[in-house]
Formats: structure tokens, sequence, C-alpha cells
């Protein structure tokens, strides 16, 4: 699978739709240790396409604090962003690592939650992501542990 399918398929499985202030305040997401929380409102509006490199770099450990409608709504845009170059920056980790399941029951949970509610479509494009991942030498093991999950 090319770079032009992902975007095509991540587009089709997840079709961009503004991030809503719900989308960011929501009860399961976890803002209290999250440093720049304070410029959250300015997703406000953007659909993941819109997500910037630089909006994405600065928030690389976005996706360990977000509810499950944000982290859906933002995925695209970080595996997009980390298949379209390979990234070996500890930002590459922290969303791989956002899609494993984990060993304790809080991770499973948390991980249950946000992919509980997505289409048998996504859950597929994204398993695709992953394996591609899963290719890249910095990010072959964590993405191969994240595969298993899915």
């Amino acid at each position: 699978m090319t770079t032009t399918d992902l975007r095509t398929a991540l587009v089709a499985a997840f079709p961009p739709a503004p991030i809503t202030r719900d989308m960011i305040h929501a009860a399961d997401a976890s803002w209290a240790r999250y440093e720049d929380r304070d410029v959250l409102p300015l997703l406000e509006g953007k659909s993941w396409l819109e997500l910037t490199p630089d909006i994405l770099e600065r928030h690389e450990a976005l996706l360990i604090h977000t509810g499950a409608a944000l982290y859906q709504a933002i995925l695209p845009a970080y595996l997009l962003r980390l298949i379209e170059r390979e990234h070996a920056t500890i930002g590459a980790f922290h969303v791989v690592s956002q899609l494993t399941r984990g060993d304790n029951s809080v991770a499973r949970e948390l991980f249950d939650a946000r992919v509980g509610t997505m289409t048998p479509a996504q859950r597929d494009v994204v398993r695709r992501a992953i394996a591609i991942l899963a290719q890249q030498p910095l990010l072959r093991e964590v993405a191969s542990d994240a595969l298993r999950s899915w």
C-alpha cells in the first residue's frame, strides 16, 4: 500500500470533521498532566487533515491524554505523518504506544474504550497503517506489538 492509498483509505474510514470543544473536554479525557492544554482550543474547528506537521510535532503526546472521540478524530493525522516519513523521536513511540492494548487493566480499558466504537473499516485501515509502521526499523518491535492488539 502506498502513502497515497493509505491517505485515501484513511479519508474514507475517518471522514474529516471539525474537532469540537466537546471532543476536547470530554469526560474520558485526561488533561491534568498534559503540559500544553492551554493551546487545545486552537484545535477546535480543524479536521485531522488540517493538523499541520508543526501541530502534530508540538503535540506528539496528545493521544495519550485524549478521550475516545478526540482520539478517533486525530489518529489518522498521526498515522499518516508517521508513514509519510520515518521519525526517530519519542513522538513516534507515543503514537504507537496508544495503538497497543497494554498489559494492565487500566491500559486495556482505555484502549477498548477508544477502539471499541470504531467501525470495521476504521479498524482495518488502522491495522494496515500499523503493519506499514512495523516495517520501519526503529518502530518494528513496538509496532509489531501494537499490531497484535488489533
